[in-house]
């Protein structure tokens, strides 16, 4: 098993809207290569992460010589990966994530990535297909979009050929095309990345994990949130080793941590009412709160201790991240303080 890393004179060049959500959140782009598409039957041959290292890009790849290195290569793998808060990838939650999961369990390695930490862009391309007028989802319709070319000299289905042939020649010509397939999909994804400044970030909000920092290095997710009977609901991950079964019912919220699963759900009853413009609502007063909060935007005819979380058949995604980007980090640290 080789890793092979190649550090770029090259800076990420970040969306704007990107740096909006994940500031300070360290981040990898990966991309696994398998002998097929069933993981009871095939393993992963070639795993490439792209990161920022020093300010800049640095491409890094775990490479089996053959099948059998497949457990070296995921042990290798698990350690890196530990390094990084979001996973970004095109169709992983699908196919990658649990492929990885499955041989995982199969080499007996006490490992999984949980998809509250993947931010997968198919997801997002998926809901602004017609939009962006996209002929397809594929990423390769993505990338014609953005005017970004590329001269693929094989596919990934021929990169599954190559490595059986690879196998019985270990040819080095045919391990340089392997590894250029999988570098290639790296550095090109990359630079889709841009698209995300051509969606409104609303979108971006409901399509992606929410990611916030709590107290010193520690994160915790945002998984799920939706409306229903003018309550908003709301459940995320923290991990935590200080932290036991915890439940509070405070000034405008219901909270619930378990511990044994990590998990916390938020429940924030809404207001009814209606706007200047006999719209209907649905609305949080900040005064219900017992901690600071000052409105990420104003509007001349709305109050100032008014969030709007939902107008007409509108959520107001953004209005909500602003808000619980400041509510659970209060919660949370509070209960660890106790």
């Amino acid at each position: 098993m080789e890793i092979i890393h190649d550090p770029l004179e090259e800076a990420f060049l970040l969306p704007q809207n990107f740096i909006s959500l994940y500031k300070n959140i360290n981040f990898a782009i990966f991309d696994i290569e398998t002998t097929g598409l069933s993981p009871h039957f095939h393993k992963v041959i070639l795993i490439g992460l792209l990161y920022i290292e020093n300010g800049q890009i640095s491409i890094q790849q775990f490479f089996c010589n053959n099948k059998d290195e497949e457990k070296k290569l995921l042990s290798a793998f698990k350690e890196k990966i530990q390094q990084f808060d979001l996973l970004i990838n095109y169709n992983g939650n699908t196919f990658d994530i649990p492929f990885l999961n499955k041989r995982f369990l199969a080499n007996q390695i006490h490992y999984s990535i949980d998809t509250y930490q993947s931010m997968d862009l198919l997801r997002l391309i998926r809901k602004v297909q017609k939009q962006l007028s996209l002929d397809n989802c594929k990423l390769k319709s993505v990338e014609k979009f953005l005017g970004i070319h590329r001269d693929d000299q094989i596919s990934g289905k021929e990169s599954v050929k190559l490595y059986t042939q690879y196998e019985k020649e270990a040819s080095k010509q045919l391990k340089d095309l392997i590894l250029l397939h999988n570098y290639d999909d790296l550095y090109y994804f990359s630079k889709t990345l841009v698209l995300l400044d051509r969606i409104p970030i609303e979108q971006i909000i409901q399509s992606f994990p929410q990611v916030f920092h709590i107290h010193k290095e520690k994160i915790c997710y945002i998984s799920k949130q939706h409306i229903k009977n003018s309550s908003f609901y709301l459940e995320g991950f923290y991990k935590s080793s200080h932290l036991d079964d915890y439940v509070a019912y405070e000034n405008g919220f219901n909270f619930e941590y378990i511990k044994t699963t990590s998990t916390f759900n938020i429940i924030i009853p809404l207001y009814k009412g209606r706007l200047s413009s006999g719209d209907p609502c649905l609305y949080i007063d900040i005064c219900d709160f017992s901690f600071p909060y000052k409105k990420h935007s104003l509007n001349d005819f709305i109050p100032e201790n008014i969030v709007l979380f939902k107008e007409n058949s509108t959520i107001k995604a953004l209005d909500i991240h602003a808000f619980i980007s400041k509510l659970i980090p209060y919660i949370l640290t509070k209960i660890e303080h106790q």
